[in-house]
């Protein structure tokens, strides 16, 4: 199954895949194909507990999401 992921509170810049050649632009959500790795860069600069999640519902209900903290 394909993963549209999404990180709240910040954007990231995705860099590599594993799979495919990707588009570099900035984005809050990015789409992560079955079996793909993807490497991204984003800057930490926005205090607090940002959530991450798959944005299919079923995918976020079996553990596929949390949060990263930047202090």
């Amino acid at each position: 199954n394909d993963h549209p992921i999404h990180l709240h509170g910040m954007s990231f810049l995705p860099l590599t895949s594993n799979l495919r050649d990707i588009a570099r632009n900035w984005t809050d959500t990015a789409l992560l194909l079955q079996y793909e790795t993807m490497d991204v860069a984003l800057v930490a600069d926005n205090p607090g507990d940002w959530a991450f999640h798959c944005h299919v519902i079923e995918h976020q209900k079996t553990g596929l999401a949390g949060y990263l903290r930047v202090t």
